[in-house]
């Protein structure tokens, strides 16, 4: 949706010196939103029509990002201003300005941190319209803004709470390479071990997706060769029995021992060759398996209101 208003020029000084901006984003009409997700992530989402969506994301095990997700950038690949607007039927009320944040070519096209997305969510519940504007890229004198509609968001964020509140605590790429040190001469596991294991093997049971549990052992170079490769047999091997006991399938699991082969650090130091006495885990998913639909997060049915938010 394409208007010309004269607000951009709230953003930037330059707005007031240049055509007004092709401001893209919702209305009281036509705002439309959406939460979508699964245990693993959400998607809270406005739709922005004629440029791409505006896009909370939350992923397990870590915090919210907002994201612009656009159809066809027309936005500069360099810093776009970040703001918050006051509605337009509080034209007296101020913006406020959150800096900068770069446009780039990849989807998403631009990423807010933490701190700047949970502003926008606060805006939000309060009535406000956070915003990206920034000069085109064909054209510094021309500029694009996007905004996000508060109409109906009170009531699709309790959407988001509700998906928020199903995602596991840890998310693949925190438990995918993951490791256990031990120490000289040492080949069990101990508590603090479990603990990191504990936190894959909880994921290994929540993702059908995971098909493949690969651990490797590793030793220092202090010692015979022939010692320092059985050191690193037993210690890939208690873990493996760890994995076992806790209702792993050992049809997942494939271990291997290398002894004092592959050292991440310098075997000359105490520190290097504390790092080498390991044993590696890393996991591997089927990312082409549909989550299965008992997973997936199913919000209730809305009906988009009029309602300005605030």
């Amino acid at each position: 949706m394409h208007k010309l208003i004269a607000l951009s020029c709230m953003l930037l000084s330059a707005f007031c010196q240049a055509d007004a901006a092709l401001d893209y984003g919702g209305d009281i009409e036509t705002t439309d939103w959406s939460v979508s997700g699964s245990v693993f992530e959400c998607r809270f989402e406005q739709t922005l029509a004629g440029y791409g969506r505006a896009v909370f994301y939350h992923e397990a095990g870590e915090d919210v990002t907002f994201q612009l997700e656009t159809l066809k950038n027309l936005m500069s690949y360099s810093q776009a201003q970040v703001s918050i607007l006051p509605p337009p039927w509080q034209p007296g009320a101020k913006s406020e300005n959150l800096g900068v944040a770069r446009i780039v070519k990849d989807t998403p096209n631009l990423s807010l941190d933490a701190t700047r997305t949970n502003q926008f969510l606060h805006a939000l519940l309060e009535g406000k319209w956070p915003a990206i504007s920034h000069k085109t890229y064909y054209d510094k004198n021309r500029f694009v803004k996007v905004h996000l509609s508060a109409v109906s968001f009170p009531q699709f964020y309790q959407d988001y709470l509700e998906c928020v509140k199903q995602l596991l605590p840890v998310n693949y790429r925190q438990v995918a390479r993951s490791k256990v040190l031990f120490a000289s001469g040492e080949d069990q596991i101990d508590a603090t071990d479990i603990k990191v294991l504990d936190r894959i093997i909880f994921y290994i049971k929540n993702d059908p997706r995971i098909f493949a549990v690969y651990l490797d052992g590793h030793s220092d170079n202090i010692g015979r060769r022939y010692d320092n490769r059985q050191t690193s047999k037993a210690r890939v091997e208690d873990v493996e029995r760890y994995f076992i006991k806790q209702g792993i399938d050992p049809e997942m699991v494939t271990t291997r021992f290398h002894g004092d082969r592959y050292p991440v650090a310098s075997n000359k130091t105490a520190a290097g060759r504390a790092e080498n006495r390991r044993v590696t885990i890393r996991i591997e998913q089927r990312e082409d398996m549909p989550i299965p639909d008992n997973l997936l997060f199913k919000p209730k049915v809305r009906t988009q209101t009029t309602a300005s938010g605030d």
